[in-house]
């Protein structure tokens, strides 16, 4: 389990960029709480020279993009905390690393200095706001901290840790500290609570044959989707997917019968205008008795003046609407298509993670009938071989 949080740090008041810098850089390097720094890493950057190396990005960025503003954010810093006793300090420093990693994406330099002055061991990962190539700043999103908090219970799924799962909002006390009332019990809990049990038990005898049907990483995404969009059961999650692929296949059914409409338009459409630009050279043609030397010289206008007169007569009541009733179709139509398809797109984006999530819990549920069907074959071995030797 891990607790994080993300911190915008400004320049100190009467202190310089690099006074800034060097402070909160020493805090977080302390001997004291790193056990000599033994237990510190870093990226892009020396742990010796990392607040030097950070001035300089900052340097060249302010020279070549922009001045130092007021309330300048120097560099941001991320708090991750642990369980007691759940976790060795080797471990914390891996997994603050792979956060600072997966939340920078490699951009910006940062250092991780893993504390264990506490009852609870934490990270202090400082990263630069400004990135290696000294071309741009991080922007700090509205929901960077609930994305840093996804990540962070990822990684800690992965590596077997329990993961905080937040009470109800009439439950909560104030500041964000949470509290269960007593004997309170949540079906969409106990349904998250269950599918972890069955994951975790995995990581024990087994576990490698366990690892070739299921990725970690992959399960822990799908129970924290299900954690997010409060699905209670299997059932509540097959019967979800069943109606947005009902959706997908009406609106596909749509936009074809849409396409069809839309081409037949086009038609009427370029009919209309082939048929008012070659009637004249028709008629010239019928005055000369359909002459061969004239159908020689003028036969491709001639062709397409017989194409528009056979959309004319195979038109409903051999007849076409006007060219602008056509177009004002063809508009409204393509109108309805768009829209159409926009929905289409962000059902079908939103369904293949709700059709993962639904194929991870069939393949975990199999596993769990693949088990049974196992015991329940060894206990009938077990008393065939006791009947006998009776």
């Amino acid at each position: 389990m891990a607790a994080t949080r993300l911190m915008a740090l400004h320049i100190v008041r009467d202190r310089t960029l690099a006074e800034s810098l060097k402070e909160r850089m020493d805090y977080t390097e302390d001997e004291l709480k790193t056990e000599q720094k033994r237990y510190i890493s870093t990226y892009g950057c020396d742990i010796e020279t990392a607040d030097e190396e950070f001035l300089l990005s900052h340097r060249e960025y302010h020279a070549n993009v922009r001045d130092i503003r007021k309330k300048e954010i120097i560099a941001y810093q991320i708090r991750q905390s642990f369980k007691p006793g759940e976790i060795t300090p080797e471990k914390a420093n891996e997994i603050g690393y792979e956060l600072a990693m997966r939340f920078t994406k490699g951009d910006y330099a940062f250092t991780v200095c893993t504390h264990t002055d506490k009852k609870h061991i934490h990270n202090h990962i400082v990263f630069n706001a400004i990135s290696m190539d000294g071309k741009k700043k991080f922007r700090n999103f509205y929901y960077s901290g609930i994305a840093l908090r996804r990540i962070s219970d990822i990684l800690c799924f992965e590596n077997g840790l329990s993961i905080i799962k937040p009470a109800p909002y009439a439950e909560r006390k104030k500041k964000g500290r949470y509290s269960r009332t007593k004997n309170y019990t949540d079906k969409k809990l106990e349904f998250i609570k269950d599918i972890e049990s069955k994951v975790l038990t995995g990581k024990g005898r087994g576990y490698v044959n366990w690892a070739k049907k299921f990725n970690a990483k992959q399960m822990a995404k799908t129970i924290l989707f299900l954690q997010e969009h409060k699905i209670s059961s299997y059932e509540e999650l097959k019967a979800i997917t069943d109606e947005r692929s009902g959706k997908v296949r009406q609106l596909m059914d749509s936009m074809k019968a849409k396409e069809a409409l839309l081409a037949e338009n086009k038609k009427y459409q370029k009919a209309i205008v082939d048929y008012g630009r070659t009637r004249k050279t028709f008629v010239a043609y019928k005055k000369s008795g359909y002459s061969k030397k004239f159908y020689a010289e003028h036969e491709a206008e001639l062709l397409i003046y017989k194409a528009a007169e056979e959309v004319y007569k195979n038109a409903p009541g051999r007849k076409i609407p006007p060219m602008q009733e056509l177009r004002d179709e063809y508009g409204r139509i393509l109108a309805e298509k768009k829209a159409e398809f926009l929905e289409y797109a962000q059902i079908k984006k939103d369904m293949n993670e709700y059709l993962i999530a639904k194929k991870n819990l069939e393949l975990l549920y199999q596993q769990e009938e693949e088990k049974k069907e196992r015991e329940g074959r060894d206990k009938r071995t077990r008393n065939s071989h006791q009947k006998d030797v009776l």
